[in-house]
């Protein structure tokens, strides 16, 4: 599968954004491919999906390789090659990046369902490595924002964006690079999204290891 190719103007666009680099894509993946992943969620129910039990991140599943279809799978090996670690590179100017799997692949939240403003943990569990990037890709057709589960950036949510179809989300990972859907998935609607995540060397300047750091809302 072929990567749309995200250039100079790009980068310009992550390196000035506030309150974090970022860059938000639309239609970045081809439309048919996400149709295809899409069918193959698993049904709500289905006893493969990882949740949570924390208040904090209340309704969300995760679903790991174990649960991925042809396409699913098709995408994450695109998604992780080291062409697409190449493109982020250039386009982020950190590296050398390669991609992990922990706590990535298939998330849906449905009614009620939310995921409080937080800090993602920084460094690799196993691997002298810290993370610096993470992709979103959401899959959910003719979201509505009054259906809750928009995702906000920043502390005092500065940036927000609506988890339209094949709209992907690009951000650097930090200290500061709080990020969440606070709000809850009102009615029957399910919020689905696609996450890759992307880690580079320990650096001088990289923080004590920690776990997730959650806020207040």
């Amino acid at each position: 599968m072929k990567l749309t190719t995200l250039g100079p103007e790009e980068a310009a666009q992550f390196a000035a954004a506030e309150p974090f680099p970022h860059l938000v894509v639309d239609n970045m993946w081809p439309d048919q491919l996400l149709a295809s992943i899409n069918a193959e969620f698993p049904a709500a129910d289905d006893p493969r999906w990882i949740t949570y039990p924390d208040e904090k991140e209340r309704g969300k599943k995760a679903g790991d390789s174990r649960v991925w279809g042809e396409a699913t799978r098709g995408f994450f090996d695109a998604a992780r090659s080291p062409e697409a670690c190449r493109m982020l590179e250039l386009l982020t100017g950190i590296g050398p990046l390669a991609a992990d799997d922990i706590g990535g692949g298939m998330h849906e939240t449905g009614e009620g369902g939310r995921l409080a403003s937080h800090v993602d943990f920084n460094v690799h569990p196993k691997l002298p490595l810290e993370r610096r990037i993470n992709m979103l890709v959401f899959l959910s057709r003719d979201w509505d924002p009054a259906w809750g589960g928009t995702l906000y950036l920043g502390e005092q949510r500065e940036v927000s964006v609506v988890p339209a179809w094949n709209r992907t989300v690009i951000f650097a990972t930090g200290e500061t690079s709080w990020h969440g859907h606070p709000e809850p998935v009102v009615g029957d609607h399910l919020r689905r999204s696609l996450a890759c995540y992307y880690y580079a060397p320990l650096r001088a300047e990289t923080a004590e290891a920690h776990t997730t750091v959650w806020g207040e809302a």
